[in-house]
């Protein structure tokens, strides 16, 4: 079979392009994948920082010069190339592309959808009518905060799949606590700046984490915006041990969540989730890498995470600041309680392994939606 996959957000090196890669790499195996894009992509450093193997699949970039930011011109054109394929999934953000393949999924990656029309998209309908999303057999979400969201403005069948978690291994633990993420202003930021003040407070108010560093992991779009944000998190950062380390590679990576005792992730910190879903983390690949090397989180109670953790089982689930300093000391003052939880949460990332992934990906686009 020919696959179609419109990806535009591949240079970001994010979890979701870890997710729509990993269905690429799955699929290949076995059919003719290609990625629509539209922009040049580094193949090798997508391979790289992502672990993945695109070897078998192909890139068809569509070169709409100037006119990639009018949607009506886009979305006539991957909508005329979707009829090329015998399965077409769609990656954008808020599309309102219509689907003509024989197959046609969806995969959305935020828990809303903005389904109101502008005043020009009114004029110009059917090309940007709500019903463009009805072309979509299928609706793919990776949890089921997304799900619980977005069931509320759709009619098509919505089913999770989550994200693939890498099995990392434990190395010899150090006194570190980590985060893992993007550094990257708007939606669901996170919050590096936040952390990095939180940490300070507590190292100047406990003496036991004199011999504790906090490390940041992200990698980093060259926005302006963005970068000015890293940059005030270095500043922010400046005569205490915390570090930060921009794309790194894979096996860099690998050696931070090998080595670290803690993981902290607070992306929706002083949002409403009720208000605010899309600034909350849609799931949240980072913690589970993080505790398949037996690193204990201690993440907001919020979004995509409490799928993840299991409240006191395998971590620590917070709700305000001075309960994330409260469980990181518990964990740091009881070394016992860390080997427990560590060990649990190396088992809980099991759950979401990558071979269950695989499983779910070959099922739902090939054995569930077989092509005559």
């Amino acid at each position: 079979m020919k696959i179609g996959i419109f990806t535009p957000y591949l240079r970001a090196f994010g979890g979701g392009e870890k997710y729509i890669c990993k269905i690429a790499e799955t699929l290949s195996h076995h059919h003719f994948v290609e990625f629509i894009i539209l922009e040049d992509i580094n193949k090798e450093k997508l391979e790289n920082r992502l672990n993945i193997n695109l070897e078998k699949i192909s890139f068809k970039k569509i070169n709409l010069r100037k006119l990639k930011n009018i949607s009506l011109f886009k979305n006539l054109v991957i909508e005329n190339i979707s009829k090329n394929y015998d399965i077409f999934i769609n990656q954008e953000n808020n599309t309102t592309i219509s689907a003509k393949s024989k197959k046609n999924f969806y995969i959305c990656q935020q828990p809303i959808l903005k389904l109101d029309k502008t005043f020009f998209q009114k004029l110009t309908d059917p090309f940007f009518s709500d019903s463009n999303l009805e072309s979509y057999q299928k609706i793919i979400v990776y949890s089921q905060f997304i799900k619980k969201e977005i069931k509320k403005k759709v009619k098509n069948e919505i089913k999770v799949v989550y994200p693939p978690i890498e099995n990392f291994k434990p190395f010899k633990k150090e006194n570190i606590i980590l985060s893992v993420g993007r550094f990257f202003v708007g939606f669901h930021n996170k919050k590096q700046l936040e952390m990095i003040k939180i940490f300070k407070q507590l190292y100047d108010e406990n003496v036991i984490l004199n011999n504790w560093e906090y490390h940041l992991v992200g990698g980093i779009v060259k926005d302006t915006k963005d970068i000015y944000y890293l940059k005030t998190c270095q500043k922010e950062a400046r005569g205490y041990p915390v570090y930060i380390h921009t794309d790194v590679s894979f096996e860099t990576l690998r050696g931070f969540y090998g080595k670290s005792k803690i993981f902290w992730h607070a992306t929706g910190l002083n949002k409403d989730e009720n208000d605010y879903p899309e600034l909350m983390e849609h799931f949240g690949i980072t913690t589970g890498e993080a505790m398949s090397a037996g690193c204990v989180p201690v993440v907001i109670n919020k979004g995509g995470q409490p799928e993840i953790v299991q409240e006191k089982v395998d971590g620590f689930l917070w709700d305000t600041p001075d309960q994330l300093k409260e469980y990181t000391l518990e964990l740091i003052k009881n070394d016992l309680l860390w080997k427990n939880m560590s060990l649990a949460s190396t088992y809980r990332a099991k759950h979401f392994g990558i071979e269950k992934f695989i499983a779910n990906v070959k099922e739902l686009f090939i054995i569930d939606n077989e092509i005559n």
